[in-house]
């Protein structure tokens, strides 16, 4: 089978429910998702998935009118004209087969269940491994698959860090090309290039690297990404470059080669709506406390001897992916539950077999954690101390970073977005929109 590539898809049984609903039983309604073409003119996308647009283009008397770009939204024209053309040239206007957009609202998609349940999800995920339960393959495939979606503590997505185990108990240099084929068969071509919703990609190269660090500093897709971990000094690299969100280490599971898979696009339509669901993570949902306590578990472990430092976002993000995973709207204390277990079960895996290794004794206390309490600086101190201020004097519970800078002294202030970072990756504090706005973690004081 060819690869598989989003705008080659013909047949029903191809797309996802959401945009079978679009595509075929609302043929000939003006809904979909707006691109802008001009300060006065935009087309509507079918799916957000690949360009596939409305034979149409809408045009606004004036740009203030102009629907938001890539909201999904119904149109009703005031009038639809189809100017006529000769020899292929245009005999007046500056459009064709355009409609003047009377008025438009917000359309809601109905999101039904795919054709595949949940199971069968992680099954197809690994069809080409024996034995995935006991290394939780199929749930780690699935989560990356899934993706995390863009929240308040940052852009989407999830990393990956992933080893094979020898039967002698080595780290595998075979796990580059069965990832590699496993990833390749599952996941869509336009998928694995630049694009502005969904990105994978295999980290074989620094080059690699740095594209995945700079596409999560300007990009607005969920990046996602494998980093095969070969060596101690690997492993070593990829968690200080890039963040690690899902521990991989294969020991049972067994690898068998295939061409494809059996019927892809019931994997797709899964995938595709998974990705189309945001779930509910607002202040008011109860479930944020629970995830700030993880936070502060995963703090307290970090004090502990660990192999690879802790991202303070990691549970959040897997916790997202979870709901993702579940088909679910919300949030609830058992996906979070399920997405620390997971987490620690595989991290904690690793330091078993790297802790026998000689040359990870350099290592171990490099990457070890380093305890807040005791090695943060003054500066840092008086950050956390004037954000509380704010805290309790506004009592909101995001404070503006400009509002902080304020009250620092100049030394301070120019490092704040340093220190910010520093307090970030400590879990000490949460972070949205780049750091504009911040606050502390539930109950630190």
């Amino acid at each position: 089978m060819s690869k598989l590539d989003l705008n080659k898809r013909e047949f029903g049984a191809w797309f996802a429910p959401f945009e079978y609903e679009l595509i075929f039983a609302k043929k000939q309604e003006h809904i979909g998702w707006v691109v802008h073409t001009s300060d006065k003119s935009f087309k509507l996308q079918l799916t957000p998935f690949f360009e596939h647009y409305r034979d149409y283009l809408y045009v606004v008397p004036e740009p203030k009118l102009l629907p938001p770009e890539k909201m999904c939204v119904e149109i009703k024209p005031l009038k639809i004209i189809r100017e006529p053309l000769f020899n292929n040239k245009s005999l007046y206007g500056e459009y064709k087969n355009y409609c003047i957009v009377d008025s438009f609202k917000e359309y809601k998609i109905r999101m039904q269940k795919p054709n595949l349940g949940y199971k069968d999800f992680l099954y197809h995920c690994t069809a080409n491994w024996r034995s995935v339960e006991d290394d939780d393959l199929d749930i780690m495939l699935a989560l990356q698959l899934v993706s995390c979606p863009s929240a308040f503590y940052g852009k989407g997505g999830v990393g990956t860090l992933a080893s094979k185990l020898s039967s002698y108990g080595k780290l595998s240099n075979k796990i580059v090309p069965e990832l590699n084929n496993t990833y390749n068969n599952i996941i869509a071509t336009n998928f694995q290039k630049t694009n502005d919703k969904y990105f994978f990609n295999m980290i074989t190269t620094p080059l690699e690297v740095e594209t995945v660090k700079t596409m999560q500093r300007y990009g607005s897709c969920e990046v996602n990404y494998c980093k095969p971990c070969l060596s101690a000094e690997d492993a070593k690299t990829t968690a200080g470059s890039v963040p690690i969100q899902i521990p991989i280490l294969i020991k049972n599971a067994e690898y068998i080669k295939s061409n494809n898979l059996a019927e892809p696009y019931l994997l797709l339509q899964y995938q595709l709506t998974s990705l189309m669901f945001n779930p509910g993570f607002e202040d008011s949902n109860s479930a944020l406390k629970t995830i700030d306590n993880n936070i502060k578990k995963v703090i307290e472990e970090r004090r502990l001897e660990n192999v690879f430092e802790i991202d303070a976002n990691t549970i959040n993000k897997l916790a997202m992916s979870f709901c993702r995973l579940y088909l679910t709207d919300d949030v609830s204390s058992k996906e979070i539950s399920n997405a620390t277990d997971t987490f620690f079960a595989n991290w904690n895996d690793w330091k078993l077999y790297l802790n026998e290794s000689e040359e990870l004794t350099d290592f171990r206390s490099s990457a070890h954690p380093s305890d807040a309490i005791f090695k943060f600086s003054h500066d840092h101190q008086r950050f956390l101390v004037e954000l509380q201020k704010l805290h309790d004097e506004t009592n909101e519970k995001w404070v503006d970073m400009k509002a902080i800078e304020e009250r620092l002294n100049k030394k301070i202030k120019i490092m704040a977005y340093d220190i910010a970072v520093d307090l970030n990756n400590a879990g000490y504090i949460i972070q949205q929109y780049n750091f504009s706005k911040i606050r502390k973690v539930m109950d630190m004081r």
